[in-house]
């Protein structure tokens, strides 16, 4: 107030000094002015309003810690809902308000509840596996496919044995293969691929006995399949029975017509069995179906020269040459055409 008033006083003499008569010198009016007037001071109004400021920034610090205190992380809270923590005192100078102080007390004195996201954290987090969820976890897939699999059928056990057999041949193993047919042959007696292979792998290892029994039980279940009359056939010339090969295969022409080795192989059959005119015949019969066949020609001059047709073996043998022939049967012929001498390489 004496500010104030000291003021007003100042302002009164200036007054009063601009309404009398001017008679005082102008060097006057430039005296220095009092240190109040040069450095005004700040009224006690605005004091009481910076304190008012100040009040209201602590009392916003203190509720912003006070609400961070309270919400704290959830794995926190988790952990504390689980195990209620100890009380640890704090002492009065590290509260910034009473507002802090009391948020700290009921914080003290009541329990932390729960809040919602803390609920879904804990239910999101995966329990622990119990005994029997480890135990089923660890047994192996297969075991639980293989106690769910359909057993195989009679037809797909056959397959999958004849699979076996033909990746134990392409590995070399004929032994592997044959007993991979035979369990082929064991869960479907009728399957006819598993029986003519094993009919053909018996016949190159000289079980002729076997493949007899595997063949005969094939065409039983299959009479027109023409590969296992062929492959009985050839069991029985193995076997110094060729006029059986020669029956065997006479019944088949009609099965077999649109096959020039099985023309070869009747002529064959016939021509040791001491047919000459029956083997003839067959040679003749497949050539007017494959007249391109040089083995059939070559067959052809063979009978006519044993028949004594020396012109009719030649012009045979000459045909053959026009037609495609292995390099034996081209040195065969040859050598026939030059009078029997030693054959020519071609």
């Amino acid at each position: 107030m004496s500010l104030i008033n000291k003021v007003l006083r100042d302002l009164e003499a200036r007054e009063r000094d601009e309404q009398a008569p001017q008679s005082r010198p102008v060097l006057a009016d430039l005296r220095a002015a009092p240190e109040s007037l040069e450095r005004p001071r700040v009224s006690r109004a605005t004091w009481l309003l910076f304190a008012v400021l100040i009040v209201v920034i602590a009392v916003v610090v203190a509720w912003t810690i006070g609400r961070k205190s309270v919400r704290a992380p959830a794995a926190v809270v988790a952990r504390a809902s689980i195990a209620p923590p100890k009380a640890v005192p704090v002492a009065p100078s590290a509260v910034a308000s009473p507002k802090a102080r009391a948020s700290q007390a009921i914080l003290r004195a009541r329990p932390l509840a729960k809040p919602a996201h803390t609920r879904v954290f804990v239910s999101s987090a995966r329990p622990p596996a119990t005994p029997h969820q480890v135990t089923h976890r660890a047994r192996p897939a297969s075991a639980s496919i293989s106690r769910h699999r359909k057993p195989l059928t009679a037809t797909e056990q056959a397959q999958a044995a004849y699979r076996r057999a033909v990746q134990a041949l392409q590995a070399g193993d004929s032994g592997e293969a044959r007993a991979a047919l035979r369990a082929a042959l064991r869960a479907r007696p009728a399957s006819l691929r598993p029986a003519l292979l094993l009919a053909t792998l018996d016949i190159q290892g000289a079980h002729l006995r076997g493949a007899r029994q595997v063949l005969q039980a094939a065409l039983h279940a299959h009479p027109h399949a023409l590969p296992a009359v062929m492959l009985l056939a050839q069991v029985d010339l193995r076997q110094g029975r060729p006029a059986d090969a020669a029956r065997t295969l006479g019944g088949a022409q009609a099965l077999g017509a649109a096959s020039h080795s099985f023309w070869a192989l009747l002529a064959a059959a016939r021509l040791r069995a001491g047919d000459q005119t029956g083997a003839l015949s067959a040679y003749r019969n497949g050539l007017k179906r494959f007249p391109g066949d040089g083995s059939l020609w070559v067959g052809e001059g063979l009978v006519e020269s044993q028949m004594g047709h020396t012109g009719r073996a030649d012009l045979a043998w000459r045909q053959a040459l026009h037609c495609p022939l292995t390099p034996v049967l081209a040195r065969f012929v040859q050598a026939q055409l030059q009078g029997g001498g030693a054959p020519q390489k071609r």
